[in-house]
């Protein structure tokens, strides 16, 4: 038997390369390894992207929590006022 195709693969190395069972075992713990990078990969440039850029800090400065507030109909304007000038002592 030769170097070219025979019957049981190419090259007469069997038909997992001369390895047999182990080279199947191999090929299939490569095929998963391949699998398992390329999920992961997946995931984390989809993580990486979604974000959307930093997210802003939120102010806490009290006069802008009021501000927020009138905005919203919590308080009245003269309740706002009250506060901007017990701010501003």
């Amino acid at each position: 038997m030769g170097w070219g195709c025979s019957g049981l693969g190419w090259g007469g190395w069997g038909a997992w390369g001369g390895l047999g069972l182990v080279g199947l075992i191999l090929n299939g713990v490569l095929v998963l390894g391949l699998l398992a990078i390329l999920g992961g990969g997946t995931v984390w440039l989809v993580r990486r992207l979604g974000r959307g850029g930093p997210v802003p800090e939120a102010r806490t400065d009290p006069l802008e929590i009021a501000r927020r507030r009138l905005a919203a109909g919590e308080i009245t304007l003269a309740e706002f006022e009250e506060i901007k000038d017990r701010l501003r002592s």
